[in-house]
């Protein structure tokens, strides 16, 4: 089991890993964040992750000095101290250590690295396994496109989902539309075979997974549209799936209750699923 993190420059014990008691992150939600597959030393998108990372960074006005190839560095030899040979990485980066005050104007902090190891299930190969959703407004707030630490909203959506029965919450927007889970992105098949999901809007995460699939199912002579679509659709798709990095392609086989596609995987759905993992690999 991985007992090894990295916090600002140190690696140390997982009970010796603190943080400060005036990091911005804990404060205020000050921080961003990625998660990144890896299977014996190939990981998954890893440079598209790393990409948005520091995307968000610039987004909320972190001044991370580090550089892409340090941190690949750090990351790999974590894994190699741990011993994780298939699991995830989480990275966190917060604005840094400083008195409480809203403002971070004049503030002359350091932003905060720390990166956790997760040893996972290995389940690749396993069958695909449908799962249940419900849905719910979405009360998040408007900059759902930053990968930031501040996740409440989502939280308690997931959670809802659990106490429930389902695996996820699904968000629909005060117009009736579909934005996303409450950690993945989400996707219908309809009639026509067209896989739909929402644009990239300022409404939704932009999904590394998402991306990787589209592009996938795009080469596989698949049609693949971006546009806005109702709860309603999601009821009457032929196939509904999410995507997101730590659960691949799932299929969704029924939302509030009703079943999709009679509550059978759809063929696409597995067929997307077995791409990504084919295909979708970076050496480290």
């Amino acid at each position: 089991m991985p007992n090894i993190s990295y916090v600002d420059g140190v690696y140390q014990n997982y009970e010796n890993s603190k943080i400060n008691i005036n990091d911005r992150g804990y404060h205020f939600g000050d921080s961003v964040y990625e998660v990144i597959l890896f299977n014996k030393g190939i990981f998954y998108d890893f440079e598209e992750h790393i990409s948005r990372l520091f995307t968000s960074l610039n987004s909320i006005n972190i001044k991370f000095s580090l550089s892409r190839i340090s941190l690949k560095i750090i990351i790999k030899n974590l894994i190699k101290i741990n011993r994780v040979s298939f699991g995830s990485v989480y990275i966190q980066v917060s604005r840094g250590i400083a008195e409480r005050n809203h403002s971070y104007k004049g503030m002359n902090i350091k932003p905060l690295l720390s990166i956790i190891v997760t040893k996972k299930l290995n389940n690749i190969g396993n069958d695909t396994i449908g799962v249940k959703a419900i849905t719910l407004d979405d009360n998040r707030w408007s900059r759902p496109d930053i990968k930031t630490t501040q996740l409440l909203p989502n939280v308690l959506a997931k959670t809802e989902a659990n106490i429930k029965g389902a695996f996820e919450g699904i968000f629909i927007d005060s117009d009736g539309y579909v934005t996303e889970g409450s950690s993945s992105n989400i996707w219908i098949i309809n009639n026509n075979n067209e896989i739909i999901t929402r644009p990239i809007d300022g409404q939704i995460l932009s999904g590394i997974t998402r991306k990787t699939i589209a592009q996938f199912a795009k080469l596989n002579k698949l049609i693949v549209k971006e546009e806005k679509f109702k709860k309603q659709e999601l009821y009457k798709s032929k196939e509904v799936f999410l995507t997101s990095a730590s659960s691949f392609v799932t299929p969704i086989i029924e939302i509030d209750n009703i079943e999709i596609n009679e509550g059978k995987i759809g063929q696409t759905s597995i067929d997307l699923r077995n791409l990504y993992f084919r295909n979708s690999r970076n050496n480290l």
